[in-house]
């Protein structure tokens, strides 16, 4: 991995908590997720289609009106914020507020009543295949694994774990080509149960030459 980045990422993360904790206005801060784990967390992830945009709706906020295309989960709190086909995110960059343009198809991951930067949010033709797969079921099965952030330049080469896969935000053959999931083995001990990353043939030719 590239020291400069990761330098540069330990800067920024400092900066977000001097931020956070400096700033009389409540901001939003995040660390860097994977999709599975957007996925895993999310109350609804949904394709939608952006019809209009509304300043006036919510004080302070940004109210789009879309169009549900698909659903891939819903509980019962994504159903009651998207009942009435409405997403609201607030109306700044500086309050982690995001942008979404008219008449374009986006996948959306979201928790809690507003999006924003912190939300997976991805123009759905920007997304790779597998990604797109991802949402459509593979994250799903891998939600009894986490993926856990790393930083540092072996941190990949640590081994899995029964419960997690290590994840570098820079890490772009598990990001955009794999999905963390669960393997069982038996062995003469009994049955041992392990996360690891899916090696998709996408994955295996990133990482062949990443």
């Amino acid at each position: 991995m590239d020291v400069g980045k990761y330098l540069g990422l330990l800067a920024l993360m400092l900066l977000s908590l001097l931020a956070l904790y400096s700033s009389p206005v409540k901001a939003c801060s995040c660390m860097p997720s994977h999709p599975q784990t957007h996925f895993c967390n999310a109350d609804y992830v949904v394709i939608i289609r952006v019809m209009r945009k509304s300043l006036r709706l919510v004080q302070d906020n940004v109210a789009y009106k879309v169009e549900v295309k698909k659903s891939y989960k819903m509980n019962e709190a994504g159903h009651k914020l998207l009942k009435h086909g409405r997403i609201v995110t607030p109306n700044s960059d500086a309050m982690c507020g995001i942008n979404l343009d008219i008449g374009k198809l986006y996948v959306i991951a979201g928790r809690g009543p507003y999006l924003n930067s912190c939300s997976y949010v991805k123009e759905y033709l920007k997304m790779s295949v597998v990604e797109r797969r991802g949402f459509a079921g593979a994250y799903r099965k891998g939600c009894k694994c986490s993926v856990q952030p790393c930083f540092g330049q072996s941190c990949l080469s640590e081994h899995q774990s029964a419960t997690s896969c290590k994840w570098s935000p820079f890490a772009k053959c598990e990001t955009d080509y794999s999905a963390c999931i669960p393997s069982h083995y038996r062995t003469p001990e009994g049955i041992i149960s392990k996360c690891h990353w899916r090696r998709t043939p996408a994955y295996k030719k990133c990482m062949s030459d990443p």
